[in-house]
C-alpha cells in the first residue's frame, strides 16, 4: 500500500503523534514517519539568494 507524505503530515499536523499515526497506518512503520518528515524538509529547506 502506498501513503502519501502529506497523509502523514496531515496527520502529525492534527496532532497525531507517532504512535496514534502507525495505529491508523498499520502498514507504515515508524522509520517512514521519520522518512516523512525529512523528505518534507528537504523539499521546504531551500537557500534564499539575496540579489
Amino acid at each position: 500500500m502506498r501513503i502519501r507524505v502529506i497523509d502523514v503530515l496531515d496527520l502529525l499536523a492534527a496532532g497525531l503523534n507517532q504512535e496514534q499515526i502507525l495505529k491508523e497506518l498499520p502498514d507504515l512503520e515508524k522509520e517512514d514517519i521519520e522518512a516523512s518528515i525529512k523528505y518534507a524538509r528537504g523539499k521546504i529547506d531551500h537557500p534564499v539568494v539575496a540579489t
